[in-house]
């Protein structure tokens, strides 16, 4: 697969977004929920101005979305499959914690990895 330059560097900023700990709470936290700040900043015990300048920050990244309704601004995962690689992510990190291989269902993946 041929990727031009544009979409790996694209790719880098998002991985940048994703490597704060705190932006990967409020994502898992709102993989179910659509919510307030308040109520994320109660479910991720993170102070209110942290969580808001994080919720910018992936708003941004069109990794949320938000709604208005009244006073209160909800927001909500806008691509579910960015979990997808996270969790593969802390899938890695945990066979390498553990010093382990990696698992392959079948000899093609390493093929095509090489």
């Amino acid at each position: 697969m041929k990727v031009s330059n544009a979409l790996l560097e694209e790719a880098a900023k998002i991985y940048k977004v994703l490597s704060n700990t705190n932006r990967i709470k409020i994502l898992y936290f709102l993989e179910d929920n659509e919510a307030d700040v308040s109520t994320i900043v109660d479910n991720v015990n993170l102070p209110q101005p942290l969580v808001s300048h994080q919720l910018a920050i992936l708003y941004q990244y069109q990794l949320v979305t938000r709604n208005k309704m009244g006073t209160h601004v909800f927001y909500c995962l806008d691509d579910p499959h960015i979990l997808e690689m996270v969790d593969a992510m802390l899938g890695h990190v945990s066979h390498e914690i553990k010093g382990e291989p990696h698992p392959y269902k079948n000899a093609s993946q390493i093929k095509k990895r090489r």
